[in-house]
């Protein structure tokens, strides 16, 4: 197993029972995770931060009471952009995923998730990936295509970029817009996590890109991926 740094944690979920799950997953996980706070509220939220309780991820649940999850991580990424985010929703729609991508979001999880997702989730975004499921991945392709009237049939490379990449950062690009975490596609292809993540930054440093979400739009857009 990866180890992962120290990192303080905050869940903010109106359901004390979910965050007790997520608590219990969290805790269960061999790494430093330090879990600095719950919160049931957007104001609760807000009052721990005007405190400096400042963590390194918040599990951030969409809906609560008082103010949407998409609002606080619009305003987390401008105010604090070093807080990485997992969002949490009871459904996965196409509005919701878009918007979520417009603020750059580090995760994505159904709330029906399983823990083993969920600690998935955690370690992939800790580890300075991006995180969203088979599922989030799939509406991604959706949103990228009525946004650009890109046909979702299998198309070839402009000429111009046949010799970007080799085969292997093809393959990798292909599992990693599958939503395949680093570790799931070193499976895959018989190499280590470090291989596929060396992959990984060698294909974004060639399109200058920081994250995954923006090699997904990019991988779509040249045919390197498609949903049939």
């Amino acid at each position: 197993m990866i180890p992962l740094p120290p990192t303080r944690i905050v869940l903010v979920d109106d359901h004390a029972l979910y965050r007790m799950g997520l608590r219990s997953t969290i805790t269960a996980m061999d790494a430093q995770l330090n879990i600095i706070g719950e919160c049931g509220s957007s104001s609760e939220f807000t009052l721990m931060l005007q405190q400096k309780s400042i963590p390194d991820l918040v599990i951030l649940d969409i809906c609560l009471p008082d103010e949407s999850g998409i609002a606080i991580a619009r305003r987390l990424k401008n105010e604090y952009p070093q807080i990485k985010i997992i969002m949490l929703s009871s459904e996965v729609s196409a509005e919701t995923v878009s918007e979520l991508l417009e603020i750059d979001v580090e995760g994505y999880l159904s709330k029906m998730a399983q823990m083993t997702d969920i600690e998935k989730a955690i370690r992939t975004v800790i580890s300075e990936n991006h995180y969203y499921g088979q599922s989030v991945a799939k509406i991604m392709y959706d949103v990228y295509l009525e946004k650009t009237g890109i046909t979702p049939k299998k198309r070839l490379f402009a000429s111009s970029k046949k010799n970007l990449f080799t085969p292997r950062e093809i393959e990798v690009i292909q599992h990693l817009c599958d939503g395949y975490s680093a570790k799931e596609v070193g499976d895959k292809l018989n190499v280590s996590h470090r291989t596929i993540e060396t992959h990984r930054n060698n294909i974004l440093r060639k399109l200058g890109f920081n994250n995954t979400a923006e090699l997904i739009k990019y991988a779509v857009k040249q045919g390197i991926v498609e949903w049939v």
